[in-house]
This record gives structure tokens, C-alpha cells and sequence, in this order.
């Protein structure tokens, strides 16, 4: 399902504040509000419209995950403007990736949506563009910059990715070794963050113990 566009839905800009976002959707609210348009069927979809985008940028923790979703969305319009797809083309488009991934928090940010938009560089189409004209040197700078958008990359999201770019390395190990160890570190990610919670908890009963005989000391 096409991502919605929660600015456009409310008629402001993404660089809207939240002052600005309360005022837009209050007067769009009282507009569409199902119980003083009884006579329109379609009121009552579009209010719900109107409440969910609310919803969203008025959140702002929702606002930023959501941001992230759009921009990564934004792909498929770029390729869809582009007439001729070439290998510096990708390379470019593995550069913003990078550089967007750099300054975003890649704590909230949506692994699947990440996931989505390296696959979509990485098309079948896009990869028979690249065996095609195999520059050795771009495909080598597409690797590493997919790699760096990819660092905090969930490790269940790592797998498809990997085996395409594995295919763009060719024969050339130094890559290949780069890609193994870049699944392992996230391999050692993904198994801290699961036992993490376990270890806090340890942690903070012991803290707990200590502190009970402690204060029987006293």
C-alpha cells in the first residue's frame, strides 16, 4: 500500500511546526466533521484522513519515524522521473542513502523501510545495468556506501541485501570479506539487543541485593 501523505492530506508543509499543524487540522476538523455533514457519504473518510495525519505529525516521535518512511518512499517517484538509468545514477543514489542515514536516529527509524529502499537501488534491473557496464570502481563504491546506510540495519533485514551485493563484489575478496564481517557485527548486534533487557533486569536485582544487605549492615 503506497505510503499517505500526511502533509498533503492537511495542507501544510513538511517543515510546518506544531502550532501551525493544530491550527490547520482544527479548522479541517470542524469542516469535516461527520455530524455537520450528514448529507456527504465521503465526509466521514476523509475526517478519518484528516485525525490520522494529526496524529502522526503531531507526535513527534511518530512525526520523525514517519519522515524517515517518506523520504525512503520518495525512491520509487526519483526512478520513475529518471530516463536513463546508469551506473553513476545508482552510485548517486547509494551516496544520498548514506549521507540521509547519517544524520537520522537509527534507533526509531523503520529497519523494513530501509530494507525496502536498498532493495529497490538494488532491482533486477538496476543490477543487470551494472553487470552490464561492470565498472569494477562504482560498483565498489555502491558496496561500501550500501554498507554504511546499513550499519544499524536489523540483522533479519541484512540477508537479501547481502547476497546482491556478494554478487556485485565478483571476485574480489577484499569486498567479499567486508560484506561477511559487516553480517557478523550485525549478527553480535541483533543477539546483544536481545539479551539486553535480560541483563538489565540481573543487573538491577543485584544492585537490589547489595543494597538490602547493605542497609542490614547498618
Amino acid at each position: 500500500m503506497p505510503l499517505k501523505d500526511y502533509y498533503k492530506i492537511l495542507g501544510v508543509a513538511p517543515q510546518a511546526d506544531l502550532q501551525e499543524i493544530k491550527k490547520v487540522y482544527r479548522k479541517l476538523a470542524f469542516q469535516y466533521h461527520p455530524d455537520t455533514n450528514k448529507e456527504n457519504q465521503f465526509t466521514e473518510a476523509h475526517f478519518k484522513e484528516i485525525s490520522e495525519a494529526y496524529n502522526t505529525l503531531s507526535n513527534s516521535n511518530r512525526r520523525k519515524k514517519y519522515d524517515e518512511e517518506r523520504w525512503l518512499a520518495g525512491m520509487d517517484s526519483r526512478m520513475r522521473r529518471e530516463q536513463h538509468i546508469s551506473p553513476e545514477w545508482i552510485l548517486q543514489e547509494c551516496k544520498k542513502l548514506s549521507k540521509h542515514m547519517r544524520g537520522i536516529d537509527t534507533y526509531r527509524m523503520s529497519h523494513s523501510s530501509l530494507r525496502d529502499y536498498v532493495l529497490l537501488i538494488l532491482s533486477d534491473s538496476h543490477m543487470a545495468v551494472l553487470q552490464q557496464y561492470k565498472d569494477a570502481d562504482i560498483n565498489h563504491q555502491i558496496i561500501l556506501e550500501l554498507l554504511q546506510a546499513t550499519a544499524r540495519l536489523e540483522f533479519r533485514y541484512m540477508p537479501g541485501i547481502a547476497e546482491r551485493l556478494v554478487l556485485l563484489a565478483g571476485k574480489d575478496n577484499e569486498l567479499l570479506q567486508r560484506i561477511y564481517k559487516h553480517m557478523e557485527v550485525l549478527n553480535k548486534h541483533e543477539k546483544r539487543d536481545k539479551y539486553m533487557p535480560l541483563i538489565i533486569i540481573i543487573i538491577t536485582l543485584l544492585l537490589c541485593v547489595l543494597m538490602y544487605f547493605y542497609g542490614m549492615k547498618k
